[in-house]
Formats: C-alpha cells, sequence, structure tokens
C-alpha cells in the first residue's frame, strides 16, 4: 500500500523487538546556554504557578536589545529523561559534507537576516519519562508568567514577533497563544490587572508569524503512540528507575485536546497571521512509517504556505544545509515578520495572465542583475511590474517600488525614497542627497540581497542617475541584489541591461483579452444579455487590439449601458481609428481611449483635464478644495470618472491617472485653444500668456515647470482672474501687480515660506 507522497507502508510488527531506527539521537553542540533571567526573578501572582519557572535561553547576545529587528522564539518537542532537548530540537544532522553538527537558529539566521534579531529558545517541562507534568494548557498559563508578563522581557514584544515550534512545541505554542487571547479579554473582566492585560494584547497585536515543523494538529496517530512506546522502552532498558507503564497513558491526556486546542487556536489569533508548516514525508524507519501524516501536520496555514518535507519526523525541524527548502520558506516567512511596514503597489480590481509572466521574471532574475520590460504604453508593464513585486518582494532583505519615475520633476526624490526604503535614511524635504547617500545605497545593494523595481523609467539619464549599478565593479559585487525596469523604449535600457535580460510585453491573446473586457463590462458573472451583444463584444475586443488599457476603459465605458446603439457607435468610432501597427502608438491609442472621454459631459470633461493637465497625484481631499465654487457634486463625479476606469484612486486617498490617459487629456487640453484653461509646459507657456483671449480663460500655472516664463508683469494684469500655482518656495513679487486676479491657489506650494509683500 502507497500513501499520497507514492511511499510504501506497511505495518508495525514489534513481535522481533524494538525497530532498528534510520538515526540515533545526534550529539549535542555546544551553543550559548545562558538564561535571560534567573529563575528566582520570575513574578507571580495570586491563582498562576509560581512554582514553575521556565529558563529562556538566549541564542544571540549580541542583538540589541532595545530594539530588535524582530524576535524568534523557539518551542522544542517532547524529552526523553534529559533536560536538553532545546538544544537537540533545533541542532543540524550529521551529514557526510559536515563533521560538526551546529546548533542552526543560532548560526545560520542572524547570517542571513541580520545580526539583530532576537533568537530565543524556550526550556519546559516536556519529560515524558517519569512524571506527567506535560499539560499543555497547564505549559501555556505558566508561559505566561515566566515571559510574556515578565518585567525583563517586555520590550521583546513591542517589535514584531515570529513563533517557530516543533512536534510537541507547537501544541505548547498553540497553548500560550490561547491562554494569552483570553487574558486580553477576561471573562470575567476583574480576573486580572491592567497591566498583565496590556503586555498579553501587545503580544498578540505584533504577533506576525508562526511555523509548525511536524506538528500533530488533529490528535495523536496510532504510529507515533507506538513510537513513543518504544522509545519509553528502549529508554527503561537502560536506567530501570525510569520504568513506567505504556506510554499511551501519558499520550492521552494532551491528545484528546488537540483537535479543539487548533480550533481554539485559530479563533484567537489575527486573519493576516503568516502561518507555515511542514509535514513529514519519509517514515521513522520502514516498521513505524510516518509518525505524523500530512492531514494532521498541514491544518492551519493559507496560500499553500506549507510543504511536504523529504524527511522523517526526527529530522523534519533539522535542514541539511541553508539551500534546503524547508529552511529556504522559513526565512521567507521571518522576511514577511520583518517587513510588516512595507507598502505594497495597489493591484488592478481584475488581473489577467501575470502570474506566469511573473514567474518568468523571477527565472530570469535568477541569471541576470537587471531584467527590463520593454512594450507601448497601457500594454502592462507597469501592472506586471507591481504583481511581481507583490509576489517575490519577500524573498528580499529590503525592496523598493519606484513608480512612475518619469513623471517625476527630481530625481533627486527618487533616490531618496531609495535611500529610504533600502537604507531606512529619512531626508526631510529640503535635504538633497550627497554624495554619502549615494555610497550608502550602492553600500546596501552590494552587502545585502535587495531588490528595486524601476516603474516608467522615461530617458536613459534617470537610470543612470540612479545609484543602483553606477559601475561594473559595483554590479559584479551586488549580484544577489536585483533591479526590474520597464520604458516603452528598448534605446533606454540597452546600455544597462543584458540582451538576455530583455522581456518584450505583447498584446494579450483572445482569450485573454476578452476575459479582461467581459469582466469590466459585465463584472464578474460576464453575463451577455444577447447574441447580439455577444456578436458586438466579440467585434470590440478584437478592435482594441489586445492591448489591455483600452480593453480595461472601452469596457468600463459600456458597463451597464444595454443600448445596442451605443454599443455600435461605439465600435465604428474604435474600427475609424488606426490599428495598432505602425504610426505613432501614442495617437492610435489615444483615438481608442478618447471614445470614454468624447461620451462626458462638460462637467465631467473639464474635471478629467483639470486631473490629466494640473491635479494628479493630489489627495482627493486637497483637489475637493482646489475645485472649491468650481463645481457641483464633485464627488459624484469623481465616483463616475472613477467607474470609467479614467482615474484610480490609491491608498491613501491619491488620486491616480495612467500615464497614456494623463498624456491623452493633456493632448485634449492643448486642442482646446485658445480656451486653454491651464499652462504646464514651459514651451507653450510664452505663446499662451501673451494672447489676451487666452489669459482671460487661463485659471492655472505650473510656475515650476515653466522655467522659461516671461515676468508676470507682462500679463495685462486687467484680465488674469484666477491663479493656481504648484510645486512653488515663493512666488515672484510681481504677482502682486495682477489687479484682477480674484483667487490665488497655493494648494501645491507646501514648501511656500512666506508671500511677497506686493501682494498688499
Amino acid at each position: 500500500m502507497r500513501d499520497s507522497y507514492g511511499l510504501k507502508r506497511k505495518g508495525v510488527d514489534l513481535s522481533q523487538g524494538p525497530p532498528k531506527r534510520t538515526r540515533d539521537v545526534v550529539p549535542i553542540p555546544a551553543v550559548i546556554d545562558t538564561p535571560l533571567v534567573p529563575a528566582e526573578n520570575a513574578p507571580s501572582s495570586s491563582g498562576w504557578h509560581s512554582n514553575v519557572k521556565y529558563p529562556v535561553h538566549d541564542l544571540n547576545p549580541t542583538c540589541n536589545s532595545n530594539n530588535p529587528n524582530l524576535t524568534i522564539v523557539f518551542f522544542h518537542g517532547i524529552a526523553f529523561g534529559t533536560n536538553d532537548e532545546w538544544k537537540e530540537t533545533w541542532t543540524t544532522r550529521p551529514t557526510n559534507n559536515r563533521e560538526e553538527c551546529i546548533c542552526w537558529p543560532e548560526k545560520w539566521l542572524p547570517e542571513d537576516l541580520n545580526n539583530n534579531l532576537r533568537i530565543l529558545s524556550l526550556s519546559y517541562d516536556s519529560n515524558i519519562v517519569g512524571s506527567v507534568h506535560n499539560d499543555v494548557t497547564e505549559i501555556g498559563k505558566n508561559l505566561i508568567q515566566s515571559l510574556i508578563a515578565n518585567s525583563s522581557y517586555q520590550s521583546l514584544w513591542d517589535g514584531p514577533v515570529a513563533l517557530i515550534a516543533y512536534s510537541f512545541g507547537g501544541l505548547v505554542l498553540k497553548s500560550l497563544v490561547v491562554e494569552v487571547r483570553k487574558h486580553v479579554y477576561p471573562m470575567p473582566k476583574n480576573d486580572l490587572d491592567d497591566e498583565i492585560q496590556k503586555c498579553c494584547k501587545t503580544f498578540l497585536n505584533n504577533l506576525k508569524g508562526v511555523v509548525f515543523y511536524g506538528v500533530p494538529h488533529s490528535g495523536a496517530t496510532e504510529n507515533l503512540s507506538k513510537y513513543f512506546n518504544w522509545k519509553c522502552q528502549q529508554i527503561n532498558s537502560f536506567n530501570k528507575k525510569f520504568a513506567q507503564p505504556s506510554f499511551s497513558r501519558n499520550l492521552k491526556p494532551f491528545s484528546q485536546q488537540m483537535e479543539s486546542l487548533s480550533k481554539e487556536f485559530k479563533n484567537a489569533v489575527h486573519e493576516d497571521l503568516n502561518i507555515y508548516e511542514f509535514g513529514e514525508g519519509l517514515p521513522v524507519d520502514e516498521n513505524l512509517g510516518i509518525l505524523v501524516p500530512y492531514v494532521s501536520a498541514i491544518r492551519l496555514s493559507n496560500n499553500n504556505n506549507y510543504k511536504i518535507e523529504d524527511a522523517n519526523h526526527l529530522t523534519i525541524c533539522k535542514p541539511l544545509n541553508k539551500d534546503h527548502p524547508s529552511y529556504y520558506l522559513l526565512l521567507r516567512c521571518l522576511r514577511i515578520c520583518m517587513q510588516k511596514n512595507i507598502e505594497l503597489p495597489p493591484l488592478p480590481c481584475h488581473e489577467v495572465a501575470l502570474i506566469n509572466k511573473a514567474k518568468y521574471i523571477n527565472i530570469l532574475l535568477q541569471k541576470e542583475s537587471i531584467v527590463g520590460l520593454v512594450g507601448m504604453g497601457g500594454i502592462g508593464k507597469t501592472t506586471l511590474c507591481k504583481k511581481f513585486y507583490h509576489l517575490f518582494h519577500n524573498q528580499y532583505d529590503e525592496c523598493s517600488f519606484l513608480e512612475d519615475v518619469n513623471s517625476k520633476d527630481n530625481i533627486n526624490d527618487v533616490i531618496k525614497q531609495l535611500l529610504h526604503d533600502l537604507c531606512h535614511k529619512r531626508l526631510c524635504k529640503d535635504e538633497n542627497v550627497n554624495n554619502e547617500d549615494l555610497d550608502k545605497i550602492k553600500q546596501c545593494m552590494i552587502s545585502k540581497k535587495m531588490l528595486v523595481v524601476v516603474d516608467n523609467v522615461g530617458k536613459m539619464e534617470n537610470l543612470t542617475s540612479l545609484p543602483i549599478f553606477i559601475d561594473k565593479a559595483a554590479k559584479n559585487q551586488a549580484s544577489k541584489s536585483k533591479v526590474l525596469v520597464n520604458c516603452r523604449n528598448w534605446q533606454s535600457l540597452k546600455s544597462h541591461v543584458n540582451e538576455d535580460g530583455k522581456v518584450v510585453v505583447n498584446f494579450l491573446e483572445e482569450k485573454q483579452a476578452r476575459e479582461l473586457f467581459m469582466f469590466h463590462a459585465f463584472g464578474n458573472g460576464n453575463h451577455v444579455p444577447t447574441k447580439d451583444f455577444n456578436n458586438i463584444c466579440m467585434k470590440s475586443i478584437k478592435a482594441c487590439g489586445g492591448l489591455p488599457l483600452s480593453l480595461k476603459v472601452l469596457g468600463s465605458f459600456l458597463c451597464n449601458i444595454k443600448e445596442l446603439e451605443i454599443w455600435e457607435g461605439a465600435l465604428n468610432t474604435l474600427e475609424s481609428g488606426q490599428s495598432f501597427t505602425g504610426g505613432n502608438d501614442n495617437e492610435e491609442l489615444w483615438s481608442k481611449l478618447r471614445i470614454s472621454y468624447d461620451h462626458l459631459d462638460k462637467q465631467h470633461k473639464n474635471m478629467f483635464l483639470d486631473i490629466a493637465c494640473f491635479l494628479g497625484g493630489l489627495k482627493i481631499s486637497t483637489i475637493y478644495r482646489a475645485w472649491s465654487g468650481d463645481y457641483l457634486h464633485p464627488k459624484f463625479i469623481l465616483q463616475n470618472l472613477q467607474h470609467r476606469s479614467l482615474i484610480q484612486q490609491i491608498e491613501g486617498g491619491i488620486l491616480y491617472i495612467h500615464d497614456q490617459l494623463r498624456d491623452m487629456g493633456q493632448n485634449i487640453a492643448m486642442e482646446l485653444q485658445p480656451m486653454n484653461r491651464f499652462v504646464w509646459k514651459s514651451n507653450e507657456s510664452n505663446y499662451f500668456l501673451q494672447n489676451d483671449e487666452v489669459v482671460e480663460h487661463l485659471e492655472g500655472i505650473s510656475l515650476k515647470k515653466c522655467v522659461d516664463l516671461l515676468m508676470l508683469s507682462q500679463i495685462d494684469s486687467k484680465v488674469f482672474r484666477k491663479l493656481r500655482c504648484s510645486d512653488l518656495k515663493e512666488l515672484p513679487s510681481s504677482i502682486g501687480q495682477l489687479n484682477a486676479l480674484q483667487e490665488l491657489d497655493l494648494s501645491r506650494c507646501s514648501d511656500l515660506k512666506e508671500l511677497p509683500s506686493s501682494i498688499g
């Protein structure tokens, strides 16, 4: 008979004596064995088991205990007559390539994450020989006293916490969390004092990750019971004073708690807790088989955060080396715990064919230090970069997503973000990066495993200015660090990206294009009203040419429209535009995107142009102030624009507009001369401001971008009524000569320190 792993399973036959084992207990190496707090210092409280105090061993004493990046606590398994099970559990197994066994949490974790980790290993009564003190509920209660509410330890729980447990230790871990939860919400409420409740709440809130190795979540199995019985017999044959009845009597008390304990644990932790589980895939030996089958070991994790290990119950928590899959997944979990404040860029509400593409990019980055995505605007380069970042950012020590670099006015601001994301150094708004800062970023790229995603880099100078790969020597040294960059023009990337690292982002295939369009046109149900609608849908999808942005915008425009005539009109407009081959890609795309704009009423059009020309990237609350008195019901209009996929609201209340839609809007605004309401391009400003008819309708000037703008004093002061200024630290004194000026909007001038006296 073979189980789900394809392993042959045999019955257990003890009639011929104890079965042979595949490994003996490994020798214990010398490890740090320093209790952080003497047992006599542990506090006591009425109703608690003050006579039981558990030592805590520090495996990384060089850590800055006042502010660790992560506190990791290890829970050991069953002890068989020894007091050093906490050492044995976390000691590597012997191999041909390694003569000496090591305590791998002590040795490897500070090297691969960083040295500012607080790594603790607990000792508690798990001895099955000679006593029955292994009641996990009692251990959980006593650990609150010894660990959580201990005044010497309380500062450790102020930052992120991860718990790692093997076998019986997993039951202790769950019991601790369940008991902590009971102390956070005690019944009755006067059971505990406020200080203890506060400690427990802090611990629970900061618990970011849990890792289980071979933990029997759903009850002890027959094989596990037989193994422990045999182990007791083996020990008793050497030392008669430990002679005890069958281990079944000891196993039974906590075996009955396992299923209910797992349910209580799931109810006690928050939903976003990262849980990773490892199940054994090999039998202890040919007679005993697998002690904890995967149906018992894999119960609590989500999102495929589990692995059936090529190990048995005795070796599952002993990775062979740093390349072992279990150790790799453990690092992944711990990195997620440490990156608790990372802000992930928003993904679209519906994504098509992104996962496999992101995985392909990840494979390329194993070979290349930098990968470049190339394709026309609206093809989905940014969305693909965001998906890759979501999927793989947790494999790196630090990471940074530099969004829409080409639209930034100052590359210095981009470098400041890099400095903050990678080196955790924040500069003030008026501070510029210096050579020391640049060297710091380069050194981080060399010494750590970093990920930098550069979105829409634009011109080559932007890429060259970033201190992530300035010279080949640094690039070779930083082999672990990776860069993903996207751009419309390969010429901007080719001097930095190898040909093997080039990825051309193509149009969607017909099936993928249909899925994206139908989602935005008909929602999740994708229910097409009639056969006629189905035919026109297919024609519209074909006319969009497989371009994600056009499919999204057109589908959103046609959403909830039941008149077939409007669909046909939109299709005619699409088909009258040029195909996506040859010519100017931008103009061809705009001819398709403009369908949604042309069907807006005047207020919707004006607000869209405001955002495209002047207000994109601002907080919505700021935009409302800028529109004060200009529009009726701006909130309703914004919702309509968002529903049509012309704009997007992202985290923090920021209004975002796709760069192609922004460019299209600015192009439309230029066509509206001389009725243009905004000036934002320096090469156009002088022409506009010398035309009184233009100035009469002008409402906005971005003085920062109009670097060659003539002095305001040359403008006819009698006709200039409204002025909105942007990104300024100071105003020209000639602004006071604008006699007809009725409204001056400085909402985007956060660095403005004073107004000129000429304003009066």
